[in-house]
């Protein structure tokens, strides 16, 4: 006899299988006296382990190859975000910046008064140049839209957005939207045709990645310090956030910023942060005097 379930047309076994998300983080795990800088490289560091050793003429898959990108501009995400939360943490402008700004009632009840700036970034991305010069106008009140050193870098991150797009949404397939933004009359062959993402592409990728992160980070840490010696808080009289240009004095306040930016994982780490200080206050030590 002929079946009447005409809709049979895959066979689908009985699954048990759940997930028990309890088990899926790792509880122990610590970085809270890691720079957001120094994260980044550790996490771009184990993605080149994946694919930069061995062979350099044996080529990867390229499913491989979206998940290398994919884990790269998520190594900038979480950047950004430690960025963002170490900075509300410390710097009394980006506190003030911030305190307009909701939290939901579960964030405010359960996160630790450490990581609780992070639940203000609940429904922030950095999925591209707009959302990243966005979120440090809007968090921490830093302009880094028309900075003209970083705006290479910024065009080369929208390309590796976009390729990210079609990775996540498209299993690496060029979309029209996408294709548009490549420039559709140069990219129209393309269409549905999926990204290849060899070696060289890779470490290109990873090459653009941490120049924008690690020129983020010094600019970022420039117009903070700038900020902390020039401007003036709500309610004060003089700018500044309170140095005296004493070293003893202002060594608590200029390592809490120092800590936040300074690298030790990179191949040339940062200067020593009494270094910093001393040009930090030969620059601005006359602020505010007459």
């Amino acid at each position: 006899m002929i079946s009447e379930d005409f809709a049979a047309i895959l066979t689908v076994r009985d699954s048990k299988t759940t997930l028990d998300t309890l088990v899926l983080f790792d509880v122990a795990h610590d970085d809270s006296d890691i720079s957001p800088i120094d994260q980044f490289i550790e996490n771009s560091l184990r993605l080149n382990k994946i694919w930069a050793i061995g062979d350099p003429s044996q080529q990867i898959e390229p499913e491989m190859g979206i998940l290398l990108l994919l884990g790269y501009i998520s190594a900038v995400e979480s950047y950004m975000r430690a960025l963002i939360r170490r900075l509300i943490a410390c710097d009394q402008f980006s506190q003030q910046n911030c305190e307009s700004l909701q939290l939901s009632f579960g964030a405010a009840l359960h996160h630790r008064i450490n990581v609780l700036p992070e639940a203000l970034l609940e429904e922030t991305v950095f999925s591209g140049k707009d959302e990243i010069t966005k979120a440090l106008n809007k968090f921490i009140g830093i302009q880094l839209n028309n900075n003209k050193a970083l705006a290479p870098l910024f065009t080369q991150y929208e390309i590796i957005c976009q390729l990210r797009h079609c990775c996540v949404h498209r299993f690496g397939k060029l979309g029209a939207k996408n294709a548009i933004n490549f420039g559709l009359q140069s990219h129209k062959e393309f269409l549905e045709k999926p990204v290849l993402l060899n070696k060289q592409a890779i470490s290109s990728i990873a090459d653009i990645l941490i120049t924008l992160v690690k020129s983020i980070n010094i600019e970022v840490f420039k117009l903070v310090l700038i900020r902390s010696a020039t401007s003036t808080l709500n309610g004060q009289a003089k700018p500044g956030i309170g140095w005296t240009w004493h070293k003893t004095k202002d060594k608590n306040n200029f390592y809490q910023y120092y800590s936040v930016f300074a690298c030790q994982k990179d191949a040339q780490p940062s200067p020593p942060p009494n270094e910093l200080y001393e040009r930090f206050r030969k620059v601005h030590r006359k602020v505010g005097k007459k």
